[in-house]
């Protein structure tokens, strides 16, 4: 059984094939041909254990996490996790993966397939709420899919916002990173907006508007009890897109302004009908939240263990 690091996945291919993986991901999911079972999901404090299976014809894989918000404090990654990929026809195991590294990135796809699909072409401004390592990685991969010309960051830390813009432009050199002050300004400022935080309450504010003729990717709330969002941002909205309408059950961003009426779940549309062309842009702000499933960690899986073997 073949090991992969976090750097051999990181450098297993380019970003364009990580984001097409996603995309089969969700096609193949919507068309019923992987089976993703609902992940087992532990709390323990504010901590949490997820375990995430995900059945295709060629391959299976697994993946088991666990996710501990005060590792930040202690300058330890928030996430970590393994994924083992199987041979689908014998079981027999493939390959165990760094699966902090795989998340990151097969999550980071999944954003950048929302940039990709509800972004205008000409967009060039781009803002990240939380600087770790989803948002680092959604930075990188966002702006694989438009011409950037200006990264706004901002993180409760401003040693964070230093080291992220020196590793981030060690990537993109010509684009340039402002540190904000404030949420605000960020909002303000972007055409696209990715949060990527653990926060509880919203991180981008719920006045002034800001929102209108945006794209906002939402990426951190993966529990009932978290939100990046205010009320008011969903008032407007007339689509909401998920990677899977089990996020309507998963993530306090929806359940909330569903249940006090500010969207309804009709509203509430899987992305991949947007990539099968079976629906069209309506509103001018576009809004993609996503919570992940098993079916992106064995697409990952497979193009990484393809990609090295």
């Amino acid at each position: 059984m073949r090991n992969f690091t976090s750097e051999a996945i990181g450098k297993a291919a380019p970003i364009d094939k990580w984001v097409k993986a996603m995309e089969q991901a969700l096609v193949d999911t919507a068309l019923g041909v992987v089976e993703v079972p609902q992940r087992l999901h532990i709390d323990r404090d504010q901590n949490t254990l997820l375990l995430m299976p995900c059945f295709g014809s060629a391959y299976f894989a697994t993946k088991l996490v666990s996710v501990f918000p005060e590792n930040l404090k202690k300058k330890e990654p928030m996430i970590y996790g393994s994924v083992i990929l199987n041979d689908g026809q014998t079981g027999k195991p493939l390959a165990v993966m760094d699966g902090s590294k795989l998340t990151a990135m097969r999550t980071a796809a999944v954003g950048a397939v929302g940039v990709k699909h509800l972004a205008p072409e000409n967009t060039s401004t781009l803002g990240v709420v939380g600087l770790g390592i989803q948002g680092f990685h959604q930075a990188l991969f966002a702006c694989q899919q438009r011409q950037v010309k200006t990264l706004r960051i901002i993180d409760h830390s401003r040693d964070i916002m230093s080291r992220f813009t020196e590793r981030f432009h060690a990537f993109y050199p010509e684009i340039r990173v402002i540190p904000c002050e404030s949420a605000a300004e960020l909002c303000s400022a972007s055409e696209i907006i990715i949060t990527a935080t653990g926060s509880h309450k919203p991180v981008v504010p719920s006045k002034g508007n800001w929102w209108k003729g945006k794209t906002v990717i939402g990426i951190g709330s993966y529990k009932t009890n978290m939100r990046e969002f205010p009320d008011p941002f969903f008032e407007g909205l007339q689509q909401v897109f998920v990677d899977t309408p089990v996020a309507m059950k998963e993530t306090g961003d929806l359940i909330e302004p569903i249940k006090r009426g500010l969207i309804k779940e009709s509203e509430v549309i899987p992305i991949w009908d947007l990539i099968r062309e079976e629906v069209e842009l309506r509103g001018e702000t576009r809004f993609f939240k996503s919570v992940g499933m098993a079916a992106f960690d064995l697409y990952g899986a497979r193009l990484v263990y393809e990609s090295l073997t």
